[in-house]
């Protein structure tokens, strides 16, 4: 997933990394793994590990190995599933491998929509459309920034306009979030290190200690981001949006220097990037849910097919 993280108590610091894959924000994988577990005493765990498979995302200071451990979790995810043996290591490690970019729920946001963005992605494509649409916006053009840069942040406006949208259905997603971060076994981080501490110590040239406590370390971090995302969903639609828009506004000067981008003193983007979640919503709110419901019922079958089930 590249996006950027909302919190409450920090600021979005995903911008200073840059992946190639755009995925589902964690409100949306979270509700997806609240449809898929059949075993209702291991729901906060299966949603914690659907939103889990990003954990390596946040990890600012050496974008290299972030980039390994992303493409880990994302395409090496059966390492996760290979390696519990617990109920709950199991429930952990079902939501994990349901987010995958090969065939889970992340195939469908930024490589082939099931109903629009076929051959795509629905994230993707609905991100191309918010491009042009804010590429008309005369404020926004003028701050001249690459198509690249444009791209990106559409991208992330999608993803936080659908995980606004799905207050809609599921009202109470930001507290599931919460309660499933709160609740979320010790067992997790043990499982990511043993499916990828060996790997992180060979690629990072450290010891398997120290590949433990990076592993260890980055969830943690990732668990009180995720606690403070579910906050902010916890809000009404317009409070959502306006925090989210100051929130970004904050990194902003940092994102855009990464691209040797410096804004005018003074300059408020807050008006800006408002509008740029709220048109995404309105952009994605006639056809996000029943993308949802067809990427539930496609991964669902894929978890069959797969044999991942506990």
């Amino acid at each position: 997933m590249k996006r950027f993280v909302i919190t409450v108590t920090m600021m979005l610091a995903t911008l200073s990394v840059s992946t190639s894959a755009f995925p589902w924000g964690s409100a949306t994988h979270a509700h997806i793994d609240g449809q898929l577990g059949k075993i209702t005493l291991f729901d906060a765990q299966e949603r914690y590990g659907g939103m889990g498979a990003d954990v390596f995302n946040f990890m600012f200071t050496n974008p290299a190995i972030a980039t390994y451990l992303y493409g880990q979790s994302h395409t090496e995810f059966m390492k996760v599933w290979d390696a519990a043996r617990k109920p709950a290591e199991k429930a952990l490690a079902f939501g994990f491998v349901s987010h995958n970019d090969v065939w889970g729920a992340d195939m469908t946001a930024h490589h082939n929509g099931l109903t629009f963005g076929q051959g795509q992605g629905y994230v993707i494509a609905k991100a191309e459309i918010l491009k042009g649409m804010l590429n008309q916006v005369p404020e926004f053009a003028a701050l001249e920034l690459p198509d690249p840069v444009v791209m990106e942040i559409a991208h992330n406006f999608v993803e936080y306009g659908t995980d606004i949208l799905l207050k809609r259905s599921d009202p109470l997603i930001g507290h599931k979030m919460i309660i499933s971060a709160l609740v979320r076994r010790p067992d997790f981080p043990a499982l990511l290190i043993k499916a990828y501490g060996e790997g992180l110590a060979a690629t990072a040239g450290i010891s398997r200690l120290e590949a433990a406590q990076l592993i260890t370390t980055t969830e943690m971090e990732f668990r009180k981001t995720i606690i403070s995302y579910g906050q902010a969903l916890t809000l009404d639609e317009a409070t959502a949006v306006q925090l989210l828009s100051e929130q970004m506004a904050a990194l902003a000067v940092g994102f855009l220097n990464a691209y040797g981008i410096v804004l005018p003193d003074g300059l408020d983007l807050v008006p800006l990037l408002n509008l740029g979640i709220s048109q995404a919503m309105v952009l994605c709110a006639s056809d996000f849910q029943g993308e949802l419901a067809a990427t539930v019922d496609e991964v669902r079958q894929q978890l069959k097919e797969h044999k991942i089930r506990y």
